[in-house]
C-alpha cells in the first residue's frame, strides 16, 4: 500500500500536470478577460464624465471673517493668560480686517479707464 505521503505527492503532480496541460488556454483566457475589463473601464469613466457637473472655481474666503475670527481668539488668549500669542492673533486680525475692507472697496469703484470706454 502507498503511504499517505506518496498519495499527497502523486495528488500534487496530477494538479501539477493539469495545470501546465491547461496553461496556455488559462493565458488566452486572461488576456480576453483583460481586455473586457478595460473595454468596461473605459466606458465607465467615459459615462461618469458625462454625467458629472463642470468643476466649480474654488472660492477663497473672504479676509474680513478670518479677521473677526483672530480677534476673537487673540482676545481669548489673553484672557486665558498668553499674553504674546493674543496680541500676535489680534494684530493679524486687524490686518485681515482692513484688508477685507481695502479690498471690498476697491471691487466697488468702478476705474475711470472702464468708465470712460462706456
Amino acid at each position: 500500500m502507498k503511504s499517505e505521503q506518496q498519495k499527497r505527492e502523486e495528488e500534487i503532480a496530477k494538479l501539477v500536470g493539469a495545470k501546465h496541460q491547461s496553461g496556455q488556454a488559462d493565458v488566452a483566457f486572461q488576456e480576453k478577460v483583460k481586455r473586457a475589463a478595460a473595454a468596461i473601464f473605459e466606458e465607465e469613466t467615459i459615462k461618469l464624465r458625462q454625467n458629472e457637473p463642470p468643476e466649480q472655481p474654488k472660492r477663497w474666503m473672504h479676509p474680513a471673517p478670518v479677521g473677526l475670527w483672530l480677534v476673537v481668539l487673540g482676545v481669548a488668549a489673553f484672557v486665558l493668560g498668553v499674553p504674546s500669542l493674543g496680541a500676535t492673533l489680534v494684530i493679524c486680525g486687524i490686518a485681515a480686517l482692513i484688508w477685507g475692507k481695502l479690498s471690498a472697496s476697491v471691487k466697488r469703484k468702478p476705474s475711470r479707464a472702464s468708465s470712460k470706454a462706456r
